[in-house]
């Protein structure tokens, strides 16, 4: 299975912060394995993340493309930002 945007994010973020977590992991060949099951997590938690942050924030009433676009941008924004202790977390 190919890593999803999480989890190179994750591979990124191992690399930069947990220099020598990372080097272990790939010594010991579970790299991969460990990246795919924390971006798994990290899916999961995202989806339960977007449905609060769209509790809190309803949608607008309206059909008009710019202002649900807007929206959908602002929930994504909230929930990347929500995400991101996650994705620096050390596996």
């Amino acid at each position: 299975m190919a890593l999803g945007k999480y989890g190179i994010i994750i591979k990124k973020n191992l690399k930069e912060l947990y220099p020598m977590r990372y080097s272990e992991l790939t010594i010991q060949t579970t790299l991969m394995e460990k990246l795919e099951e924390r971006e798994q997590e990290i899916l999961k938690q995202k989806e339960i993340i977007e449905q609060q942050v769209k509790e809190q924030n309803p949608a607008p009433k309206t059909n008009e493309f710019i202002v649900m676009a807007r929206y959908n941008q602002m929930i994504e924004s909230l929930v990347e930002e929500l995400l991101q202790p996650m994705l620096e977390e050390k596996i």
